[in-house]
């Protein structure tokens, strides 16, 4: 009896795998997908966020579609232009509602874990992978590698954050381009050659014109070639490894030499100075991917003086150990966690090398790095299970539990996007003594009508960057909107020796002596602000209202109907208009 209950267990765990092994693909899609909707579930309310008001609340271009007809503003790559098309589809359908974006921003990652997934398993079906343990058990690694990827916590960056969907985009675009590259190169049809060739420029070109960081698709091709790509008798192509190795290490040579590689405007930082950065920002990548607690939109990263200070030191000495471990691997036949470990360095070369940026870390920067980690932690328990001699099962539930813990946190993670408030004050707690998260902060208190709050985040970020026109002008009206003009003239005044010629401190200080019955001095701050930016509509109210009560009605009127044409909507400046023209024709009766 026992025998044959045995015998039916073994046959309906049979039929299971067999079903597994039929259905691997569609099976895995599933559960990739609805793994991921669940961990980002909560992140559809979260509402627009610091450079979501810029690039789309802000951004003029999204809001006709006929912008995109023109094939320069696709060509000038600055524009970042199938990005904003993204942006522009949505605001057609949905305009500001905030649930459309985040919608196209999962689907983005949806499509680019999938596209993990079928480059994984071109890779794993190599003829370069060698151990018995990883070809019998490719299936799983590919699974748990994507599904790491696409549930891991350091990806909310790109994901729930709109506008670095920038960065997921570019990702899927980038990851799409290398596996036609693949197939292109495992392809004997010269006609399939052909056109998997052409899809993989066409995919390439739109990675770049998305985020120019897919510039680093060289040097992924140079590792395809010299881990995976291999011709019918199992050899790499060496001549083109050696000539795509040249080409790459001549452009940085002619680059440096010649000091045309580019770098951020906003940097203030040395090509120097930035590569010392990135000793210690690198090891901080590396512990968020293992570890990621302490995840902050503005990381504090301290500029250093000079190679030998301690944390200089060590991050480098970690950084060459790496670099050894991927020769080691690579010569003891360990290729997959050697490749592992390359790529993380080949996704971060270009953002953390001498390229400088004004942000020296931010964590959206490892979204297809996220890949490497997939692949080490599922292969290193693999090997495991090899060496313990452990069984599917326990296996299986071992990397079902890492991969829950990461899309709990991930779903933790979103709440912290909720809002500005919600944001600005998560990283006012991790980075208390860095400007830019206490002058948001103040910002989103401000909005939220706390201007007592708001002030005392913007006298601490004026204490930690005394240069800061904005934060003074920002001091000065809400001491202004207190009636204490005296400091507001001084916050304003002390603004305008920091850049006199910023509009809205002349303007605001315009104010302060309208109020004081300055007629004259603010007159000429008014006009010296109009003089600066001609576009900007509140001196021209302003110096209406003073011509209004001052009587002088033609000036009045003058100024009104330039805010009109600004502005069609501004009720102030229509019925002053009515109001005048009632008084004069009041006056000619």
């Amino acid at each position: 009896m026992s025998k044959k209950i045995i015998n039916t267990g073994c046959t309906a765990k049979e039929k299971s795998e067999e079903m597994f092994r039929k259905n691997f693909i569609p099976i895995s899609f599933l559960l990739i997908v609805a793994v991921t909707f669940i961990a980002y579930s909560n992140s559809f309310e979260n509402s627009f966020q610091y450079d979501d008001v810029h690039h789309i609340k802000q951004n003029r271009q999204i809001k006709d579609l006929n912008n995109f007809y023109d094939p320069g503003y696709w060509f000038d790559f600055i524009n970042r232009a199938p990005a904003q098309l993204t942006f522009a589809v949505n605001y057609y359908y949905g305009g500001y509602g905030v649930k459309g974006y985040h919608a196209v921003n999962l689907l983005i990652h949806l499509i680019s874990s999938l596209l993990v997934f079928v480059l994984l398993g071109l890779l794993l079906d190599s003829k370069s992978i060698k151990q018995d343990y990883i070809i019998q058990n490719k299936r799983y690694i590919r699974l748990f590698s994507t599904l790491i990827f696409a549930v891991h916590p350091i990806q909310t960056e790109s994901v729930t954050y709109i506008v670095q969907r920038m960065e997921s985009l570019s990702g899927a675009f980038y990851i799409a381009a290398l596996i036609f590259y693949y197939m292109f190169r495992a392809e004997s049809s010269n006609r399939k050659r052909i056109i998997e060739f052409s899809v993989f420029l066409v995919f390439g070109l739109l990675s770049v014109m998305t985020k120019q960081t897919a510039y680093t698709m060289p040097l992924a091709i140079l590792l395809l070639e010299i881990y995976f790509i291999r011709n019918y008798k199992g050899e790499s192509n060496k001549k083109l490894i050696i000539y795509i190795s040249s080409v790459l290490a001549l452009a940085v040579i002619i680059g440096l030499i010649t000091d045309i590689l580019p770098r951020e405007y906003m940097s203030e930082t040395t090509r120097w100075q930035y590569l010392l950065s990135q000793f210690t920002v690198i090891p901080k990548y590396i512990f968020l991917l293992f570890f990621p607690i302490g995840q902050n939109i503005d990381h504090h990263v301290f500029i250093p003086h000079n190679f030998f200070e301690l944390w200089i030191l060590m991050g480098f000495a970690l950084i060459l150990a790496l670099f050894y471990v991927i020769y080691v691997l690579y010569k003891n036949g360990y290729l997959l966690l050697s490749f592992s470990i390359a790529w993380f360095f080949a996704m971060i070369s270009l953002r953390s090398s001498i390229l400088p940026i004004s942000d020296l870390m931010s964590e959206h920067r490892l979204y297809t790095s996220v890949i490497s980690y997939g692949l080490v932690i599922s292969i290193l328990l693999m090997y495991l299970k090899n060496k313990m001699k452990l069984n599917d099962y326990t296996f299986a539930v071992i990397l079902s539990i890492t991969v829950l813990v990461y899309a709990i946190s991930t779903f933790e993670r979103n709440k912290v996007w909720k809002d500005e408030l919600f944001l600005w004050n998560d990283s006012v707690s991790k980075s208390p003594e860095k400007f830019r998260p206490n002058y948001n902060i103040a910002e989103a208190y401000k909005k939220a009508g706390d201007s007592q709050t708001a002030l005392e985040f913007y006298l601490k970020a004026y204490k930690l960057s005394t240069q800061s026109y904005g934060v003074c002008n920002n001091i000065g009206n809400i001491y202004s909107e207190r009636k204490d003009y005296d400091k507001a003239e001084s916050y304003y005044t002390e603004a305008l020796k920091l850049n006199p010629g910023y509009p809205k401190s002349l303007n605001n200080l315009a104010n302060i002596n309208f109020r004081k019955g300055k007629f004259k001095e603010a007159e000429e701050l008014y006009s010296k602000a109009i003089e600066l930016d001609n576009n900007f509509i509140d001196p021209y109210l302003n110096l209406g209202h003073l011509y209004f009560i001052s009587e002088h009605y033609g000036l009045a009127v003058i100024n009104y109907k330039r805010v009109l044409e600004i502005n069609p909507n501004n009720e102030q400046a229509r019925n002053n208009l009515k109001i005048i023209e009632s008084k004069l024709s009041g006056k000619e009766k």
